[in-house]
């Protein structure tokens, strides 16, 4: 009879609702994501170092909405009875927290990542490459998985029975993963807004003393951009994630509107990064224009308008220097 009602308990309103919306983002965190690699696997002059360190965010996403979507409407809204137990809650709690901690990571070292292109300038462009890039994704991944299954080492004896995947969830998070939040979340976290300001701070000295080479200055912006494009994902981050954590802590609810909207968010957040993408690159939207064009060809999506008027711009000052200069030499 209870296990009836539990199979059924999809069919209510409210729940068929909670799923369409689920749905609705896994569908397009897998689309969008899917577009990001794809670009990148189609354009050899978008895989710079940033650029493949969004790649695995964009990896990173796909895979959580591949699994851990669909696994929640399982546990948490249609409450199905095979998923209950503590070997059954340990792993999908778990699968569900390495996720989380590999955004974190990932972020972190982008921002990281734009902290030595801005602040350190040419020295950090000579030494940076795109193998030390892909050590560094490898590094996210072996981190966030020594840091997960290191900390849930301490919930392996948390017995509770036949429980379902909330309660054990619920029990972990009061046992010991708060504890964890703070160096796992809010640590990085604050480094990232260090690094933010410090990041903010240099291109303000940049704008007040502009450099003579127009090349320096195209790299610079360059990197400005995709410096506030790393500070948006960041802060949509943080908003979908951490807010949505605190609001676990005062909700105490469980399947109220309130509590869903707090895992709503944070699934919310793996279809926003593509969003920023396309708002926020520019090379980007052009690159998905090429690819729709000539999705099998070998050509690449050239410098956005603002560069090319500068190069043209300055080689026409450069054209009238010359013709100036010849002219004095000649009444000489």
């Amino acid at each position: 009879m209870n296990e009836t009602f539990q199979l059924h308990s999809c069919r209510d309103s409210k729940k068929i609702s909670n799923i369409l919306m689920i749905a609705i983002v896994m569908i397009l965190s897998i689309v969008g994501n899917g577009i990001i690699c794809l670009l990148l696997i189609r354009f050899k002059t978008l895989r710079t170092v940033p650029n493949i360190l969004i790649a695995n965010l964009a990896a990173v996403n796909i895979l959580n909405a591949l699994t851990n979507m669909p696994l929640f409407i399982l546990w948490y809204i249609c409450k199905v009875p095979f998923l209950k137990g503590r070997l059954i809650s340990w792993i999908l709690v778990t699968w569900y927290v390495f996720f989380v901690y590999l955004t974190v990571f990932n972020l972190t070292v982008l921002a990281m990542d734009r902290f030595g292109a801005i602040v350190h300038g040419l020295h950090y462009h000579v030494w940076k490459t795109k193998k030390k890039a892909k050590v560094a994704v490898l590094f996210v991944w072996l981190f966030a998985a020594l840091y997960t299954y290191g900390m849930f080492t301490i919930g392996l004896d948390i017995d509770l029975g036949d429980a379902p995947v909330l309660l054990y969830r619920t029990t972990y998070l009061e046992i010991f993963g708060r504890h964890f939040i703070i160096p796992g979340i809010l640590v990085p976290f604050f480094l990232m807004l260090t690094l933010g300001v410090a990041i903010w701070v240099k291109v303000r000295s940049h704008k007040k003393r502009l450099l003579t080479f127009f090349s320096v200055n195209i790299q610079i912006e360059n990197d400005v951009k995709t410096a506030k494009t790393v500070g948006v994902t960041v802060l949509a981050f943080f908003c979908m994630n951490v807010i949505p954590m605190l609001l676990h802590n005062i909700v105490r609810s469980h399947g109220s509107w309130p509590h869903f909207l707090a895992f709503f968010l944070m699934k919310l957040n793996c279809m926003v990064n593509p969003i920023i993408y396309a708002l926020k690159a520019p090379r980007f939207r052009r690159a998905l224009v090429l690819l729709l064009k000539e999705p099998h060809g070998k050509s690449e999506p050239n410098m956005n308008s603002r560069i090319l008027n500068n190069l043209s711009s300055t080689a026409s000052n450069w054209t009238l220097k010359t013709e100036e200069t010849d002219i004095e030499d000649t009444k000489l």
